[in-house]
């Protein structure tokens, strides 16, 4: 087999034991809390690690966009939810031909996004599951109040689609470094979910499910009884954020992209083979150098890293290869073709990221 320092740079490396122990580890807190569990893909999309999260319990997964539903249903992904608005006929289209091969199911916060979507699957005669965007505080996509009511008796007058529920996403408490401060804010955005789920009851319509929360946010939402669904997904690789939140620790960050040490001009500065090409930075951070404490990365460009030392003379050889966590891992995924599998530093397989770049 061959070792993991015998890859060619730069690379994904994802440790198998390290993303199994976090599978199950989210898997159990969701049973304990006897909350259905539906992981977002957007972090991985891998096929093979969302019938891994399937098989260790998960009740479907979460995609962002219908070509990602397209890739997931393709490789036999039983139940999916967009959890995102799909607006426009060509994509209402093709979610309702998915309809006919998975159970599927779409976001919608607008009569518009209703009327494309029962419109696309009746004409072809499939069913399409529907959950009410809820704005929990995010101020980006969802709806609140008496309009939400409003999108839940449309729905259920419409031919094709079903109500399935509501879903609040968090995305602004993963901004809050303070637990204190996320769970203060998840509970504002409960609040919020409680007074939607009241409009749509008071039209006699039962709100079955409730999917809500990320991988920061997941485990403060698990403690409301009327939650029914949590929706994490960067918890299967864990990331630098991740670990800056406290939600995660750097032994539990299962992908680093390994790179090598190409330059080394000055006695406190070195240069990776690995720039904005290799990791993303579009939450303007860096990426965590592992098991090297006195070095940090410190700019880019496109094919080149900048490392620093910490105390004076940078501690890394020229050849010498560095893997480093990055800082936020969804995006830099999406950046590769493919992962090197690797157990116990040995490299067992490559897995082609299947759904990247799918846009639409």
């Amino acid at each position: 087999m061959v070792s993991v320092l015998d890859l060619d740079t730069p690379c994904v490396v994802v440790d198998e034991n390290i993303v199994r122990d976090n599978i199950f580890r989210m898997q159990s807190f969701a049973v304990f809390h006897k909350k259905k569990l539906r992981p977002h893909i957007k972090t991985h999309k891998v096929p093979l690690l969302a019938e891994w999260q399937i098989e260790a319990g998960a009740s479907g997964i979460c995609v962002q966009k219908t070509s990602e539903a397209e890739v997931m249903v393709r490789h036999g992904i039983k139940d999916v939810f967009i959890s995102n608005e799909v607006i426009g006929e060509q994509k209402t289209d093709r979610v309702a031909a998915l309809g006919g091969l998975s159970k599927i199911s779409l976001a919608v916060d607008s009569e518009l996004g209703v009327s494309q979507i029962s419109k696309s699957a009746s004409e072809i005669g499939t069913e399409v599951g529907v959950f009410i965007d809820v704005d929990v505080g995010m101020e980006r996509c969802g709806v609140r109040g008496e309009r939400v009511a409003k999108l839940a008796e449309l729905i259920t007058r419409s031919p094709g689609i079903y109500f399935s529920g509501v879903m609040g996403y968090d995305g602004h408490t993963s901004k809050l470094v303070s637990f204190e401060q996320r769970k203060l804010s998840v509970k504002r955005s409960h609040e919020i979910l409680k007074d939607a789920i009241s409009w749509i009851a008071s039209k006699g319509i039962s709100v079955e499910n409730v999917s809500v929360g990320g991988t920061p946010s997941s485990y403060i939402w698990a403690e409301f009884e009327d939650v029914t669904e949590l929706q994490p997904g960067t918890y299967l690789y864990n990331d630098a954020h991740q670990v800056e939140l406290g939600v995660a620790r750097m032994e539990e960050c299962g992908l680093t992209v390994l790179s090598t040490v190409m330059s080394k001009p000055t006695l406190d500065r070195a240069i990776i083979d690995a720039g904005s090409k290799s990791f993303a930075f579009d939450q303007h951070k860096f990426p965590v150098p592992l098991n090297k404490e006195d070095v940090i990365f410190v700019g880019f460009s496109e094919e080149h890293g900048v490392l620093r030392s910490v105390n004076g003379e940078i501690d890394v050889q020229l050849g010498e290869k560095i893997r480093f966590i990055p800082y936020h891992v969804c995006t830099t995924v999406d950046l590769w073709d493919y992962v090197y599998l690797v157990k116990d530093e040995k490299v067992i397989g490559k897995l082609n990221v299947e759904a990247r770049g799918m846009r639409t």
